[in-house]
């Protein structure tokens, strides 16, 4: 284990320190990992009669789970919805391609569809009518008489029936600043007028000065005088 040398041309000696020789193991196998040392061990012994089941089992799978049925309802009734939907959809993009003279046809043909439609119904025919009697041509104009300035109002009545019609009293009625001024009940030239007939009516009021006034024409009652 220890050896010694000595040097003879000094004083100084060395000592070489040689390791001990290890002990040769034995040699494992390779892929063999060392035994497991066993600390307890406990057994169980197993019946050999099957135990029952603590709940019976039925065998459904010829139904369909609750599950599936709840997944699959709610498809069913997107594509029902969904169908309106897709048709507004595309309606909406045939209206965008659609050039504007296109577009103004169609929504004329869908006024005109309403109106005939709205007139064919019951009591449509008496709202759009017209009166057998009106009023037309209406027109006034400023004018001097005897060096007084007068407002000279005159028309037509017509009859735009098929059968004969009576013709009441003109009321004329002279506006200024919102309020009635002067008013004048004119009596036609004739008291009947025939079908498609029409007769010219006409009156002079005295104007006081000013612009043109507003001048109402109605038709009064049977007897109605002017106040």
């Amino acid at each position: 284990m220890h050896a010694f040398r000595f040097n003879s041309k000094g004083s100084r000696s060395c000592v070489d320190l040689l390791p001990p020789e290890r002990t040769p193991r034995p040699a494992t196998k390779a892929g063999l990992s060392r035994p497991l040392d066993i600390v307890d061990v406990e057994f169980e012994t197993v019946s050999t009669v099957a135990r029952r089941g603590p709940y019976p089992v039925f065998n459904d799978n010829s139904r369909v789970s609750d599950a599936e049925h709840a997944r699959r309802s709610p498809a069913i009734e997107v594509a029902t919805v969904s169908l309106p939907v897709k048709m507004l959809l595309r309606l909406e993009t045939l209206l965008q391609r659609a050039s504007p003279k296109t577009f103004a046809a169609l929504v004329a043909g869908i006024c005109a569809s309403t109106f005939v439609f709205l007139v064919g119904l019951p009591g449509g025919a008496a709202a759009v009518a017209t009166p057998p009697l009106v009023l037309a041509g209406v027109k006034t104009s400023v004018n001097e008489a005897n060096g007084m300035k007068v407002l000279s109002v005159y028309g037509t009545v017509e009859n735009r029936s098929d059968a004969p019609k009576a013709v009441p009293t003109i009321l004329v009625d002279v506006i200024a600043n919102g309020k009635r001024v002067t008013a004048s009940r004119v009596l036609a030239a004739t008291d009947t007028l025939a079908a498609g007939e029409s007769r010219p009516f006409s009156t002079r009021l005295l104007h006081t000065g000013g612009k043109l006034p507003d001048v109402s024409v109605s038709f009064g009652k049977p007897g109605a005088s002017a106040p």
